[in-house]
């Protein structure tokens, strides 16, 4: 007598971001035919990636690939473009292939992008902080500024104006990479640019509203703020930004700041595919609104979770912790070891401000210091997804203690710009209407 085999659900998932990886690594693949859509083949650890941007820690240290997180996983780089909810049918396209992809369930975890508002020049001259290969640009670019800098016939005025960095935002992001480029500042350029005095070197954070990190406790954020300025970071709030040139910044109260390079890090704005959804209800941030399930009201079989998505009358932070643990209830409900509603537990926020020193603001801790960097160090650490980027971060903590970071230039032609990765940047445009 003849068996018929059942075929197994197909679960697609879009992104590669801390709660699509979370519900890929956690869901029982005996279940599932499990396909996964994404312009980078990796998950990022981004709690360190402005550790990159300075060489403290290398690249391959806060990553892990996607493809061998599971065993018999399909895996397509691409972006999806549209999906047709009536056939659930996914249009995705890999630079100038476009090829249909079906599902049964499918969860949407493309996370957001970085919010310019309209400001002119910010595509073209600044720097953003949020994917890897922001990360390699920052990094070229601030070793190119220093070398251009180290030339022998370089005026003061010409290396003060070079040696500016203009950090736009007042969130975490923004704080540890000044904290972090403050540390290479004062630990590292007097060892491998001795040609460069310290004093031309200025480092100043621009926040449009009234505070920085308004989500931490105001005691610690005095602190913060107090240890930034005697590493030299110069924190000016009230401050927006008009427009950004190749030079410098256009400010709100009509001047003009010349700097060798702009990061900006101020918000985050939805992807080309979420910003297009016409038949799903939205917030007034264009994310998805799901209910207490993660599910996406009056369409069969599609979750959303992350940064992409926000509970209805529950509004949560964009951040690594809510989207985690987002994915680890969405597998529990898949695997059927769940039936009730979604509950975020805050674990609290960690800030690393420089000098050895750290923000830990929680529930049961709220502390600043050296044991709150150690705190926060051990967090991390415990918390990377390989035991191969467990063995590596703290064996590179130690490597720059000893040696120094690493200043190494690449190609120029390959990192110094943002502008020319082929898979995350620019996303493609919709080519047609998603329907229900």
């Amino acid at each position: 007598m003849c068996t018929q085999v059942v075929p197994k659900p197909r679960v697609v998932i879009l992104g590669s971001g801390w709660g699509s990886f979370r519900f890929l690594r956690n869901l029982d693949k005996s279940k599932y035919e499990v396909t996964v859509v994404s312009p980078r083949n990796h998950f990022l650890f981004t709690p360190l990636l402005a550790s990159t941007t300075v060489g403290t820690l290398d690249f391959r240290s806060i990553i892990q690939n996607v493809r061998s997180s599971k065993k018999d996983l399909h895996f397509y780089q691409a972006h999806c473009t549209a999906i047709d909810f009536n056939s659930k049918q996914l249009t995705c396209v890999e630079k100038e292939n476009v090829f249909q992809l079906p599902y049964d369930k499918l969860v949407i975890g493309v996370g957001c992008k970085n919010h310019t508002f309209g400001i002119p020049g910010v595509e073209e001259h600044a720097y953003f902080l949020k994917e890897l290969h922001h990360a390699r640009a920052i990094r070229s670019k601030i070793i190119e500024c220093f070398e251009r800098a180290s030339l022998p016939n370089k005026k003061s005025e010409e290396r003060v104006k070079l040696l500016h960095f203009v950090i736009v935002g007042g969130g975490p992001t923004s704080v540890e990479f000044a904290a972090e480029l403050s540390d290479f500042l004062w630990q590292d350029v007097g060892r491998y640019f001795p040609e460069v005095p310290l004093a031309e070197v200025k480092l100043t954070l621009l926040e449009a509203g009234h505070h920085i990190l308004s989500m931490f406790d105001k005691r610690l954020v005095d602190k913060a703020i107090r240890n930034l300025a005697k590493r030299g970071v110069t924190v000016r709030t009230d401050c927006g930004v008009r427009g950004v040139t190749e030079k410098g910044v256009h400010l709100s109260d009509g001047t003009y700041m010349d700097c060798g390079m702009v990061i900006w890090s101020t918000g985050v704005g939805p992807r080309a595919l979420v910003e297009g959804f016409t038949t799903i209800r939205q917030s007034r941030q264009h994310r998805i609104l799901v209910d207490d399930h993660l599910r996406v009201p009056g369409v069969n079989g599609v979750y959303a979770l992350g940064d992409c998505a926000q509970i209805e009358n529950m509004p949560l932070a964009c951040t690594a912790q809510v989207a985690e643990q987002q994915g680890k209830y969405l597998a529990k409900v898949f695997n059927k070891n769940l039936d009730g509603p979604f509950k975020f537990l805050f674990r609290g926020l960690l800030l690393y401000t420089g000098r050895y020193e750290a923000v830990y603001d929680s529930p049961w801790y709220h502390g600043y210091g050296i044991l709150s960097w150690l705190m926060w160090r051990s967090v991390y650490l415990t918390t990377l997804g390989s035991y191969r980027n467990k063995f590596q971060v703290p064996a590179e903590w130690l490597r720059t203690i000893i040696w120094g970071r690493d200043v190494t230039s690449f190609d120029a032609s390959e990192d110094s710009t943002q502008k020319h990765d082929p898979h995350t940047l620019p996303e493609p445009k919709r080519k047609e209407e998603i329907t229900k």
